[in-house]
């Protein structure tokens, strides 16, 4: 698999050269990480793991990711 997360024979061959256009998408727990170990002076102990938990599992979305409106990324909706 290439970095990108496709088959390399697929997106390293020249024939599909322009055939890509860039899309974003926020992991909004991701960005709960990155925000907390992001803070000044912060530093994690040896081996110290972070991640992100629910505040509250009924005010959680759970719909289809690609059913949402205005979703640009469609891949990964079981990720």
């Amino acid at each position: 698999m290439c970095e990108c997360g496709r088959p390399k024979f697929e997106c390293r061959n020249d024939a599909n050269a322009g055939l890509y256009e860039v899309a974003d998408t926020t992991c909004h727990a991701q960005a709960a990480v990155e925000e907390h170990t992001g803070q000044k002076g912060f530093k994690a102990e040896p081996g110290q793991k972070f991640y992100a938990v629910e505040i509250d599992e009924e005010l959680i979305t759970r719909r289809a990711f690609g059913d949402q409106v205005g979703s640009a990324d469609k891949q990964g909706a079981d990720d």
